[in-house]
């Protein structure tokens, strides 16, 4: 490494809780701390989540859907992988940040044009800059600050042009393709029921080949692997999830190479049953609506899927369906990251610690909680001894620092949202 590169390994987070919110897959993250080493990539995960929010702030048509998240995969791509162009000097191809190159795919069927994605690099270059130029001040010698502004300002500059350049060409190659498909047509049909636009119903059903004047379920099917699925895959998913739950009627449609919307109809609001297909193949996920009646209840029903998508993309409970029935206060309670954050610490105080142990106590507490308060039925549950679950608890209430008495509701939605969010909450926060 070139000595006017080492002050890269000096980066680290604000918040040491960081690099457990990264959204890339794991072997990719792996593959750059053993370059660099932690602290700089959980420097620069929060780079990514300052660069997201700065885009989805300029660009609102950026920040709807599960949108979002593809910019955020994408910012984080980019964001790690420079580290390895900073401090080894490797040189930076487009084509090596995949989760990018993707969004194109992601979006185009939403009506996002190629304007808004050029921007969003520009953006980014520019938040990006200030706070590498900020951490040269504070790591780099006074004399050799200018030069190394320059050389990293030479090196960014060139990322943009690369990226912009190669989200052009895929966009253009998109575009055509996805124009060119009938799922173009029927998806535009959708998004103006879903904008509430009147909509000739005789008409615009024919065209989908779905009934809209009956009871609806929408699903949203997506994979969690950069890596596109195989084709028809998610569709499938979507196909088994709609038949085993009692849906007569189907409309589904692809919105990207990694994610489809879907809608079961049937004549009456119950279901005639409500068996839940086996498990889907591995990062592979579901989000499944409310049944609801007409064109309104098609609409509510998809933002319900909407929501526990957005959802499901957060959790690390390994879980792969996310039925709003069971999620909806979860979705209501984590809508705004750092207030769901605060109310957690708030409400476990050092119960919200890291470590196994206070995985256990919370789980446990948890466990208690749900079976109402009954220490046989949480030792089965647990495969403990009815001791070890009094025990737990009598811990656990000690480092909470308040009786479990004491918001109880509170208490058993913040033990809920820790075990579906993981560090996603329990990460430390200035705010807290």
């Amino acid at each position: 490494m070139a000595d006017q590169s080492k002050w890269v390994l000096g980066l680290r987070p604000v918040d040491d809780a960081a690099l457990s919110r990264s959204v890339l897959v794991a072997d990719r993250l792996a593959e750059i701390i053993e370059l660099v080493g932690p602290g700089p990539v959980g420097w620069s995960v929060e780079l990514a989540e300052g660069m997201t929010r700065e885009i989805v702030s300029a660009i609102p048509e950026l920040g709807v859907d599960v949108v979002i998240h593809e910019v955020h995969r994408g910012c984080e791509a980019v964001a790690v992988t420079m580290l390895a162009v900073l401090a080894k000097e490797v040189r930076f191809a487009a084509d090596s940040v995949v989760e990018v190159l993707a969004g194109p795919g992601e979006l185009v069927g939403r009506g996002v044009g190629i304007e808004h994605m050029i921007r969003s690099i520009h953006i980014g270059h520019g938040y990006a800059s200030a706070a590498v130029f900020t951490a040269i001040e504070a790591l780099v010698p006074q004399e050799d600050r200018f030069a190394e502004m320059r050389r990293i300002s030479a090196l960014l500059f060139a990322v943009v042009d690369q990226l912009t350049a190669a989200m052009a060409s895929t966009f253009s190659t998109v575009q055509k393709s996805w124009l060119a498909s009938t799922a173009a047509v029927r998806l535009e049909i959708v998004h103006s029921v879903l904008r509430g636009e009147p909509v000739a119903l005789d008409r615009s059903g024919r065209t989908l080949g779905y009934d809209l004047t009956r009871h609806h379920t929408g699903l949203v099917v997506w994979a969690d692997d950069p890596a596109a699925p195989a084709p028809g895959q998610l569709e499938k998913i979507a196909s088994d999830v709609l038949k085993a739950t009692g849906h007569s009627g189907s409309l589904i449609l692809p919105v990207g190479a990694r994610r489809v919307w879907a809608w079961g109809s049937r004549l009456r609001s119950s279901p005639s049953s409500t068996h839940i297909p086996a498990e889907p193949p591995p990062g592979t996920k579901v989000a499944i609506g409310l049944p609801a009646p007409g064109v309104a209840g098609f609409r509510t029903s998809h933002e319900q899927a909407l929501a526990a998508a957005a959802f499901g993309m957060s959790s690390r409970s390994g879980r792969w369906l996310f039925d709003y029935a069971d999620v909806d206060m979860l979705v209501m309670l984590s809508a705004q990251a750092d207030l769901a954050r605060q109310f957690v610490r708030r409400e476990l105080g050092g119960l919200a610690g890291p470590g196994d142990i206070a995985v256990t106590l919370r789980a446990t507490l948890k466990c208690y909680l749900d079976t109402e308060r009954s220490l046989s039925a949480a030792a089965d549950k647990l495969h403990v001894a009815r001791n070890t679950v009094a025990y737990r608890v009598q811990r656990a209430e000690q480092l909470r620092g308040r009786p479990i008495d004491s918001r109880r509701m509170q208490l058993q939605a913040a033990l809920t949202l820790a075990e579906e969010l993981g560090d996603n909450v329990l990460g430390d926060s200035a705010d807290t």
